[in-house]
């Protein structure tokens, strides 16, 4: 992983094999947010 934070996409595998949610970094609340609409193709 980069030294400022951010995950690489090929990151995502290792930390969800880890099975520690501590390896994919800080999350928000979801406070205030709201799905607003949904693609299909």
């Amino acid at each position: 992983m980069l030294d400022f934070g951010k995950i690489e996409p090929n990151d995502i595998e290792k930390i969800i094999d880890s099975g520690d949610r501590k390896n994919a970094g800080k999350t928000l609340p979801a406070h205030a947010l709201y799905l607003v609409n949904v693609k299909y193709q």
